[in-house]
């Protein structure tokens, strides 16, 4: 049994010791939660001068209670942690400044650092060493924040610090202590699983992934009839690894945000129909409801089952975001940035392939890569063709239908899906006239990015005869050092050179148009190049820029220009980029064929 009782936030933490669980999310709020958090203290205060009997209610709270420690109750925060951190942030915030508060040691013992006690307020662990140091100030140094959540629990202390007042410390901080609090302390972790939606109006939103959490949580304590709180500690365990990959995931580049995680997992995790992969609670919902007549102990199994592949699909990503470079496959397809619609595919080839590198992700990665370059890049299809397609791959991979013959959905079955993709909607004729068109450089810029980027690495292969060099790192283009570093794309007869006006033909039988309309924006008459070294070679002539273009130029695709140029004219001319046209042509239909 448990308590519920309407107190203030003083008397709570008079009365208990408070520890954020790992299970638990990190701290999440921003600087839009930070101001509304603000704001309304301001407003509070505005209306107790109005009316001072009127009572500024902060919400409720859930706590598990773990123990005693004396004069203290242990707690466990279950639900409300994100305002407690930031109550607790605030006033340490203005203890920390040195503002003159009345009662300030007594806030010191109840609140931050109690003389028996200890930390009175211990968020999760990872973040701890960073909060009691950096925000509570019970260490005499400055910790370093090595997780964006305990970056976020520096700016709020920082927010604070710059956004409020003087004279506006004391008022505030009095009022949210006689605040009123509606706390349930609960003595079992089961029942504590039965309240499982926040009243969190003024923080952010519940994720579909916490409102899943919640309703799994409920679900076992409903159907689990012997030994619960071990069954539960165990999920607790599962989703305390699932928020650390989430926040993990965090500093790592183009990667997809918890709820869409949870998205993609459920598309090839259920046989669901229309857009309901998108509604994870309606589907587990109904999957429970079917399965119900089974008994509670299939219901517990099942979500069991469940809970353990959701870790293992967060943990997956993460693993291939941090070994990315043995995937180089992947990392192509975070440059070609259209991750979202392949990720259902990705995520359950990657869990089902048994072999030790991988060699079917890899393939998988390598067919998603040609599709999506043919189509989105060169053929430039609209940003969702093929995703029914894909889901629908991704809900069949690895299943066997019951029809006669068995339809054995297994990688080569895949492979072949897969291929066939980027012969769908006249890819190879559409591909081919737009790699031809004069303007290619204004109607597919990041594909030639893309594909220059690629066939620089193509020649530091030593494919044509060069010396091997070390291949440009996905990372040039996705998170260059800075912006002057960035790959860009750099024309080599000048936008507004001499030729530019001149009249030429592509092909002899075409009626003569100016060169800037004919073969200036030619894939031909493209290179890669830093943002830096582009702007220094600026609108020159491609005579004047020859000695940055030479053979000892850092890029290899730079160096070999002088070998398109022909003995006659020995000059930049269409001619020239005919030839590298032809040349860049050939490696693309190898490449992506």
């Amino acid at each position: 049994m448990g308590d519920n009782i309407l107190t203030t936030v003083d008397a709570l933490f008079r009365q208990h010791k408070f520890t954020i669980p790992n299970y638990q999310r990190s701290y999440a709020w921003e600087e839009e939660q930070l101001e509304t958090f603000i704001d309304d203290l301001r407003h509070q205060l505005k209306s107790h001068t109005d009316d001072s009997k009127k009572p500024y209610f902060i919400g409720t709270l859930l706590l598990h209670r773990k123990g005693e420690q004396q004069p203290c109750i242990l707690v466990d925060v279950v639900d409300g942690q994100q305002r407690l951190t930031t109550i607790v942030t605030f006033i340490a915030t203005a203890l920390l400044q040195g503002v003159q508060i009345a009662d300030a040691d007594t806030i010191q013992q109840n609140y931050i650092c109690h003389n028996a006690l200890g930390q009175k307020f211990k968020t999760v662990g990872v973040d701890n060493d960073c909060y009691r140091a950096s925000v509570l100030n019970i260490d005499d140094f400055e910790e370093v924040a090595t997780t964006f959540s305990a970056q976020k629990l520096i700016f709020a202390r920082d927010y604070f610090s710059a956004n409020i007042k003087n004279e506006e410390w004391q008022p505030m901080i009095e009022l949210l202590r006689n605040a009123q609090v509606l706390a349930y302390v609960i003595n079992d972790l089961a029942t504590a699983t039965q309240i499982f939606e926040f009243q969190n109006d003024r923080g952010k939103k519940l994720s579909n992934l916490e409102t899943v959490k919640s309703f799994l949580m409920h679900a076992v304590h409903l159907n689990c009839h012997n030994d619960s709180e071990a069954k539960l500690e165990t999920m607790h365990k599962h989703f305390e690894t699932i928020f650390r990959a989430i926040e993990e995931l965090e500093h790592h580049p183009r990667t997809p945000n918890e709820d869409s995680i949870l998205s993609y997992f459920c598309s090839g995790y259920f046989n669901w129909t229309g857009d309901d992969y998108l509604k994870p609670k309606k589907l587990i919902r109904k999957k429970i409801i079917a399965i119900e007549a089974e008994g509670a102990q299939t219901v517990v199994n099942w979500v069991g089952k469940f809970v353990s592949d959701l870790k293992q699909c967060y943990c997956n990503i993460l693993t291939i975001y941090k070994t990315i470079e043995r995937y180089p496959e992947f990392s192509n397809l975070v440059v070609l940035n259209r991750l979202a619609l392949f990720w259902p595919v990705l995520i359950k080839t990657y869990q089902l392939d048994t072999s030790p590198d991988k060699t079917g992700f890899k393939k998988v990665c390598h067919l998603l890569e040609v599709f999506c370059l043919r189509a989105y890049g060169v053929a430039s299809l609209r940003a969702n063709a093929g995703q029914s397609h894909l889901l629908w791959i991704a809900k069949k991979f690895n299943t066997n239908d019951q029809a006669t013959p068995p339809n054995i959905h297994d990688f080569e079955w895949l492979f072949k899906e897969l291929a066939t993709m980027s012969g769908w909607w006249n890819l190879p004729n559409r591909v081919a006239a737009n790699l031809q068109n004069a303007n290619f450089y204004h109607n597919h810029k990041q594909a030639a990015l893309y594909i220059l980027w690629r066939y620089e690495n193509y020649l530091r292969e030593g494919n044509k005869g060069q010396n091997k060099w070390p291949k440009l790192s996905w990372r040039e283009i996705v998170t260059p050092s800075n912006h002057a570093e960035k790959l860009s794309l750099e024309h080599i007869a000048a936008q507004n050179g001499q030729l530019s006006e001149q009249m030429v033909c592509w092909n002899e039988n075409d009626e003569p148009k100016p060169f800037k309309d004919v073969a200036l924006h030619k894939l031909g008459n493209l290179v890669i190049d830093t943002i830096s070294s582009n702007s220094s070679k600026k609108d020159g002539e491609f005579d004047d820029k020859w000695q940055k273009f030479s053979e000892s130029s850092t890029y290899l695709s730079q160096g070999e220009l002088k070998g398109y140029i022909s003995e006659e004219t020995q000059k930049w001319d269409i001619t020239a980029i005919k030839n590298r046209q032809e040349a860049l042509l050939k490696f693309v239909n190898k490449t992506w064929c």
